[in-house]
């Protein structure tokens, strides 16, 4: 057993309930980290979700910090929907109507604290889990809380279809994100190269580096990726070591693109603020990156 992270580090979690208040009634934001808790290989913990969408939250805010936006990460919520994943052990198979209620009961609590601009940042690929966020978060719209804003790239928006035109869905680019960075060429979707640069770079005590050493890329197409996204068995007789792609980056500095992501949400942060008539305050001397900008 590693001696872990603590995911409450810089969240809420830390905070008082006088600071909470003070917070809520300057005006910030909360950003919303979303994932869950499920099997990545033989080399990746399993809270790799928990973690990835924790961390964007860090960046994003720290972002948010600098344009002089306040912000509050809420704590990471990891009980979401593992559809693909559900034969492996160790993914924790939570009931879609379950998912939902915790997370529209989370969103709740935050608007009775006072909160009125939600960002939903979520580290699960699982389009079950994200057609869940997406229904959620059109509730609290159709509700009144058109606050509440879900960032997903724009192939999760494909993969949604007609559902994704809405104003509850903020989007952006996902391609950029890549430029000038180096990939295997394989196709990969789960504990492969993107999301071991993750862990890698800001939680490698929790990877397996000598496990990932000796694994082959996968070698797969589209045909089983359609193969695997049916879950379940599907997906195990697809990848029967539980990943999919090729687990270790090639490009030392791959983890360069989740700082891109950040910066791009933080930017659709921003801009749906300012659809709201607020703004931050930029520091002097400071420009703001492009998304394909590399650090």
């Amino acid at each position: 057993m590693h001696s872990g992270y603590s995911v409450f580090a810089g969240t809420m979690a830390d905070l008082t309930y006088p600071q909470v208040e003070a917070a809520a009634a300057a005006g910030a934001c909360v950003l919303l980290p979303t994932g869950v808790i499920e099997q990545h290989g033989p080399h990746l913990p399993l809270g790799t979700d928990a973690y990835g969408a924790y961390q964007l939250c860090r960046m994003v805010k720290d972002e948010l910090d600098r344009n002089g936006v306040p912000a509050l990460i809420a704590p990471p919520v990891f009980w979401g929907i593992n559809q693909v994943s559900g034969a492996f052990a160790g993914t924790f198979r939570t009931r879609p109507e379950t998912a939902a209620a915790l997370h529209f009961d989370i969103m709740e609590s935050l608007a009775t604290d006072g909160f009125q601009h939600i960002f939903v940042i979520n580290h699960q690929g699982d389009i079950a889990h994200n057609r869940m966020l997406l229904d959620v978060v059109t509730r609290r719209h159709e509700e009144g809380s058109t606050g509440v804003v879900l960032i997903e790239p724009d192939f999760i928006a494909d993969r949604l279809g007609e559902a994704a035109e809405t104003p509850a869905l903020a989007t952006f680019a996902m391609q950029p994100l890549f430029e000038g960075l180096e990939l295997t060429g394989e196709l990969g979707v789960h504990a492969e190269e993107i999301e071991c640069a993750l862990m890698m770079r800001w939680f490698p005590e929790l990877v397996d580096h000598d496990a990932m050493s000796r694994l082959q890329p996968t070698g797969l197409g589209p045909a089983d990726l359609a193969e695997w996204r049916k879950g379940g068995e599907h997906a195990r007789r697809v990848t029967p070591q539980g990943y999919f792609g090729a687990p270790g980056p090639r490009d030392p500095f791959l983890w360069r693109f989740h700082q891109r992501m950040a910066r791009a949400m933080a930017d659709t942060v921003t801009g749906s603020l300012a659809a709201h008539g607020i703004s931050g305050e930029t520091e002097p001397g400071r420009n703001n990156p492009g998304v394909s900008e590399a650090s």
